[in-house]
């Protein structure tokens, strides 16, 4: 039972400073009260800077972690240098656990696997035999089946350690001591990179190449003023062990400049001929910590379901050569397609975060890349400077000693007269110090000096050393002496580290500018979209509709429903966009490499699935545009109240998936059409009750987006505009002439009307008289009883096709040229014959398709 549950439990101690404990009794003297709250804030923050300073970041000054540091140094220790045997990795693990590391053994063996491993270090550090794991995620061999030794880099990484280069603690039982920081002569905080989480921060530093960060480093040394645009001509970004690509210098600039940043990685893929017909998209390198086989499985996947098509096989071919995975397309397939959809579902393309974050004189500090390598270099100045001065100490005791040497060789028969007459040997040492003024030191080390040394030859020697010693410490004191001398020194040896560890960049990074696209990975091909009158989009390429001869059997364009009809067809570039205007305003947008191509005869995708639409609301013009920023382009729109509205087109050309107001609408109105105009044509609206009225376009200045238009048309309380036109000014000359094949299209003058009862007529457009905007208008249609309201206006040539379908789903599909001419107050011909109550829907221009030798349509 919880103690709070418990009556017979007190639920606080008793009062007197000893925690409930009787007085007397054995521990109540130690009890301290303590407040808990300050107890627990105390506990975590030393848990959390445990974390952070001995676990999870890596230092500033050799990019290592504890643990990675500990695995060198005893690796080190134990003589399994670069040029020696390999030993067991459960040797290595052991040794470390045993003197510098007391956790878990796989905490070591997996952190020791990871610097032997190429795909994980861009250099790596430890020289590994046995199975190491691999890319494609497979776990590494137990450590008492491999091995390992150091790689030849990990030495200029502890090179000099043992002349107090660095500081040096106890270890955890103090029976012996490891470095704080190796005394590395190699970046590896930024040549290797790093990553890890600690409390509340998270370190992600991306490896880069030794070559460019070693330039930068020496330019830093020499010019410590340089800024971070000249150093960034150096170093092009990060340089990853798998290669790939970066695409966008502007993350990487940014997180050099602040210590944090983004970039999108992508896998390096080429399109291959595998037969006639056949391609195959190979993939060589892909992005950094990507596991090669959860990659291929999920291309698998994704060819399963159906989310990317046009795929025959997909198999991994990596082997000793290196990397190969073949995704096999179907005979004319379009590989870009393919591609981009590996791009986008799979992990082919991938995000990476850069946070410059590590410990800093033992604090966590964000940083960018120069203070990254400005303290790298401090770091080397101050280790070539202690060693330095260890070198010069050591070689002012051998001048002492050759010292004291010289002078015994220049007395030597005194000398080995004294120690023969000497007792023992500390009468013979005071007896040289006495005699000669030497040191103890010089004494003792005559007393040792080997008969052979007494020769002439070996007395030149002891000169020849001495002279040698004395321009040493010459070298080292001025050294030491000289800022300049001392930073000419690391720069020799950083030259050398480049000379010796140098590559080539494997990553490539391309500019903003040079960054692939889905535009880019699309062919700019013109391909026919079509349009039904349920909203149904398809596109195919105009290849598809082969030239035929006259009276062939022609191809079919589109399947729809039987209720259904294409209402639209337009021929654009697959690069082109496709404006989308709804009835509240509203403009999306569509490349046109967006709309489906779901084969000639497919019915293709319903528009609401490629915008997003909210509720009620729907579309009514659609607009095809190549360049969104072309001069002298305007979108002219029309409102069922009558309003009127011109826009240049340059202020829809930026893009966004959630669209953009259009067009300011009233809450009792919404958009009747939307046509694109070059500002000089003419607009013709025509109402519900039968009114039309027909302006200049220059009448209606440009407006903005968000602007309500102006007044185009006066209506009677419950009229209502139900569509719009565009013309030229002028008609063209009217030809007797055939037109051939080859030649443009007529230009559309008539203006067909259709009623709600189902009759309409042609009117010729220069009937109706020009007119300022905002007037009553003049008749259109002589509205009765008989033929009913006004249901849809639209222009048509000589040869169109028109589709009339009513509300109870009776449909017809006439020529225009059947359908009488008339004048402008007159109430047209029938036809739809319709049934009681029925009343046309819709009336729509259709597309011109392909006719046999006798004018029938092609299905």
């Amino acid at each position: 039972m919880a103690d709070d549950q418990n009556p017979q439990l007190p639920l606080e101690p008793p009062s007197g400073g000893n925690g409930g404990l009787p007085p007397g009794s054995p521990g109540a003297a130690n009890l301290q009260p303590i407040n808990i709250e300050e107890e627990m804030r105390r506990s975590y923050l030393d848990y959390s800077m445990s974390v952070i300073i001995g676990r999870a970041l890596p230092n500033v000054y050799d990019g290592l972690k504890p643990v990675h540091r500990r695995i060198l140094y005893a690796m080190f220790r134990e003589g399994l240098h670069y040029n020696r045997r390999f030993s067991k990795c459960a040797g290595v693990v052991g040794e470390c656990l045993k003197k510098y590391h007391p956790h878990g053994d796989s905490a070591v063996y997996d952190a020791l696997v990871r610097l032997a491993q190429p795909w994980s270090l861009r250099y790596p550090l430890v020289d590994g035999q046995g199975n190491f794991g691999s890319v494609d995620g497979d776990p590494p061999a137990a450590y008492r089946y491999t091995e390992a030794r150091l790689m030849k880099i990990a030495h200029e990484m502890l090179a000099d350690i043992d002349q107090d280069t660095v500081d040096f603690v106890a270890n955890f039982d103090e029976s012996t001591t490891e470095p704080v920081v190796l005394p590395t002569r190699v970046p590896n905080l930024l040549v290797n990179g790093s990553n890890g989480i600690a409390v509340g921060m998270a370190t992600n530093i991306p490896p880069h190449n030794l070559t460019e960060i070693l330039d930068a480093t020496i330019t830093l040394v020499n010019h410590p003023e340089t800024s971070l645009k000249e150093i960034l001509k150096v170093v092009k970004g990060p340089d990853f062990p798998t290669g790939g690509f970066i695409h966008g210098r502007s993350g990487i600039a940014e997180a050099y400049r602040t210590g944090r940043g983004r970039f999108t990685m992508r896998a390096k893929a080429s399109i291959d001929n595998i037969a006639k017909d056949r391609k195959a998209i190979i993939i060589t390198e892909i992005p950094y910590q990507v596991n090669k086989s959860n990659l291929v499985k999920r291309i698998a996947e994704l060819v399963l379901d159906k989310v990317i098509d046009d795929v025959s096989d997909v198999r991994d071919e990596s082997g000793r050569d290196g990397m190969r995975i073949v995704v096999e397309l179907k005979r004319g397939a379009e590989p870009e397609i393919i591609l981009n959809q590996l791009y986008k579902h799979t992990s082919m393309q991938e995000g990476f975060s850069m946070i410059f974050l590590a410990v800093v004189n033992g604090q966590p500090k964000e940083m960018g890349l120069i203070q990254a390598i400005q303290h790298f270099i401090d770091h080397r100045v101050d280790v070539v400077r202690r060693r330095t001065a260890y070198l010069l100490a050591r070689a002012r005791e051998r001048e002492h000693v050759l010292e004291g040497y010289k002078i015994a060789l220049d007395n030597l028969d005194a000398v080995i007269k004294l120690i023969r007459a000497s007792a023992s040997r500390l009468e013979a040492r005071e007896g040289l110090m006495e005699r000669f003024k030497l040191s103890t030191r010089q004494s003792d080390a005559i007393l040792e000096l080997q008969l052979h040394r007494l020769t002439q030859l070996a007395k030149e020697e002891i000169i020849a050393e001495l002279k040698q010693i004395r321009e040493q410490i010459a070298e080292y004191e001025s050294i030491l002496a000289s800022e300049k001398k001392l930073r000419g020194l690391i720069v020799k040896e950083l030259e050398e580290i480049k000379k010796e560890y140098g590559d080539e960049r494997r990553t490539i990074i391309q500019d903003e500018t040079a960054e692939i696209t889905l535009e880019d990975l699309i062919a700019d091909e013109q391909v026919a979209v079509t349009i039904s009158h349920s909203g149904y989009l398809k596109r195919t390429p105009v290849s598809t509709y082969r030239q035929q001869r006259r009276g062939g059997t022609g191809r079919k364009g589109m399947s729809t429903r039987d209720e259904d009809f294409v209402e639209h067809l337009f021929i654009a570039s697959t690069h082109a966009y496709i404006l989308v205007f709804t009835n509240t305003g509203r403009v999306f947008w569509l490349k046109v490499y967006e709309v489906p191509d779901v084969g000639p005869a497919g019915k293709g995708k319903a528009i609401a699935n490629l915008v997003a639409l909210q509720p009620g609301e729907s579309v009514r013009a659609l607009m095809p545009v190549r360049n969104l920023e072309e001069e002298g382009k305007f979108v002219i729109f029309a409102t069922r109240n009558g309003t009127v509205k011109k826009t240049p087109l340059v202020d829809f050309s930026n893009v966004m998936s959630r669209g953009i107001i259009a067009i300011g609408i009233e809450k009792d109105d919404e958009l009747v059409a939307a046509h694109l105009t070059d500002g000089k044509q003419v607009v013709f609206l025509a109402s519900h009750e039968g009114m039309a009225i027909r302006f200049e376009e220059d009448d209606v200045r440009p407006m903005g987006r968000p602007a309500y238009g102006v007044r185009g048309m006066d209506l009677d309380k419950k009229d209502y505009i139900i569509g719009m036109a565009v013309t030229p000014k002028e008609a063209p000359p009217k030809s007797t002439k055939k037109r051939a094949p080859e030649e443009e299209e007529p230009t559309a003058r008539m203006i067909l009307s259709v009623t709600e009862n189902g009759y309409g007529k042609r009117t010729d457009i220069d009937e109706y008289r020009m007119q300022s905007r905002g007037g009553k208008g003049v008749i259109n249609v002589k509205t009765t009883a008989r033929n009913g309201m006004v249901s849809a206006i639209m222009l048509v040539k000589e040869d169109s096709e028109v589709m009339v379908i009513s509300q109870f789903g009776k449909i017809i599909r006439m020529d225009t040229s059947g359908i009488r001419e008339a004048g402008r107050s007159t109430q047209g011909v029938r036809l739809l014959q319709m049934d009681g109550g029925d009343k046309v829907a819709a009336a729509v221009v259709i597309p011109p398709e392909e006719k046999d030798e006798n004018g029938e349509l092609i299905q």
